[in-house]
C-alpha cells in the first residue's frame, strides 16, 4: 500500500458533532469508545496509535437557526470544514485516518479530506439509510441525512451557509451503499437517478454478503488499485445488536455480516481511512426489543464499534 507509511499508524480524530440530527448523546461516542479500550484494541493488532483529540468545542456551539428548513447548517458546515483540513493533513502523511463521530454529517468533512489527499479514493458507505436527501427534499431538515448527496454535488450553490467551501468530490462510479433499508420517497428517486450502486438488504438476502461485497468492490474499484474509505454508520447493523443509535431500522446487517464487510475491505490491502458514526450512548432506552438493560445496550453497541474497527484493521478469528 504505497499510500500508507510504515510503521502502520492509526490517526484518531474525535468529531463529536451532534447538530446534524436532533438527539442528544451522539457527541459522547468518541469519549465512550476511548474509555472502552479503543487504543488497546488497535495496538494489539500491531498498529501505532496517535490520538489527535477532538474538534474544538467552539466549532460545535449551536445558534439554533434553521436556514431553508435545514437545521444548524452554519455550525455543521464550519465543523466539517475544519475536519476536512485535519483529515487531509493526516492522510497526506500516510496514516490510516479513523474518525469517531458524532452523527453522519461528519462524512462531508472526512471524505472531502480523504479525497483531497487521495483523489483516486473510493467509498463503501454502510448505512440503513441512503443519506441522499437534499435541503429541498429532506423531511426533517437534519444534515445527517444529506452528506452523500452533498459530496456528489446535489446541494445548490449557496443554499447552505457554512458550506461555501464544499465542492463535489465523489462520482457515482466510486461509491457503493451497503445495507440500505429505509429511504425517503424523494430520496429514493434521487438515488435511482444518481448512478450509485445501492445494495439494499434485499440484495444481501438474495445473494449473501460475500457476493454483495464482491459486487460493491467490482463496481467501485474494479482494478483493485485505489484506496478505500469506509463510512460506517452503526445503524447499518440490526438494532438487536446495535441498539444505542438514534435512527433505528429493523432488519439490518447481522453481527457476522458487519464484520465480514470490514474483514473483506481489510483483505484488499487498500483500506486507508474509516468513519464510525451514530453511536449514541444516551438513548439505548428508546429501544426495548433486546431484553438488555440500558447499560447493557450501550456497552454492547460501543463494544461492537470497537470490534468493527479491529476487523477493518486486520483482526481475524485465526
Amino acid at each position: 500500500m504505497a499510500y500508507l507509511m510504515e510503521p502502520k499508524t492509526v490517526a484518531v480524530i474525535g468529531a463529536p458533532v451532534a447538530l446534524g440530527q436532533n438527539l442528544q448523546g451522539v457527541d459522547r461516542a468518541p469519549e465512550f469508545l476511548r474509555k472502552a479500550g479503543l487504543q488497546q484494541s488497535i495496538e494489539e493488532l500491531g498498529w501505532g496509535y496517535e490520538d489527535n483529540g477532538d474538534l474544538w468545542p467552539e466549532l460545535l456551539k449551536s445558534e439554533n437557526e434553521a436556514v431553508g428548513g435545514v437545521k444548524y447548517a452554519r455550525e455543521v458546515g464550519l465543523a466539517c470544514r475544519h475536519l476536512e483540513d485535519k483529515v487531509a493533513k493526516l492522510a497526506q502523511a500516510g496514516q490510516f485516518v479513523l474518525t469517531l463521530g458524532g452523527d453522519h454529517s461528519i462524512a462531508l468533512g472526512t471524505i472531502s479530506g480523504v479525497l483531497r489527499a487521495r483523489p483516486e479514493a473510493t467509498v463503501i458507505w454502510v448505512d440503513a439509510h441512503g443519506d441522499f436527501n437534499t435541503p429541498e427534499t429532506s423531511p426533517s431538515g437534519h444534515i445527517h441525512g444529506m452528506p452523500l448527496a452533498g459530496l456528489m454535488g446535489y446541494f445548490k450553490p449557496g443554499s447552505l451557509p457554512g458550506f461555501e467551501w464544499l465542492k463535489p468530490s465523489l462520482t457515482p462510479d466510486r461509491v457503493a451503499l451497503v445495507g440500505v433499508r429505509s429511504v425517503d420517497r424523494a430520496e429514493r428517486e434521487l438515488l435511482r437517478k444518481s448512478g450509485i450502486k445501492v445494495f439494499t438488504m434485499l440484495e444481501i438476502d438474495r445473494y449473501g454478503i460475500g457476493v454483495v461485497m464482491e459486487m460493491a468492490l467490482e463496481a467501485t474499484n474494479p482494478e483493485r488499485n485505489r484506496p478505500i474509505h469506509l463510512s460506517l454508520d452503526i445503524d447499518g447493523l440490526d438494532p438487536n445488536i446495535a441498539p444505542s443509535t438514534g435512527t433505528k431500522a429493523r432488519g439490518g446487517l447481522t453481527y457476522r455480516e458487519g464484520h465480514y464487510i470490514c474483514e473483506t475491505l481489510a483483505e484488499t490491502g487498500l483500506l486507508g481511512s474509516m468513519d464510525l458514526v451514530e453511536i449514541n450512548p444516551q438513548i439505548s432506552h428508546l429501544f426495548d426489543g433486546t431484553g438488555m438493560s440500558n447499560t447493557e445496550q450501550m456497552n454492547a453497541t460501543v463494544e461492537l464499534g470497537i470490534e468493527l474497527v479491529a476487523s477493518a484493521l486486520g483482526k481475524r478469528i485465526l
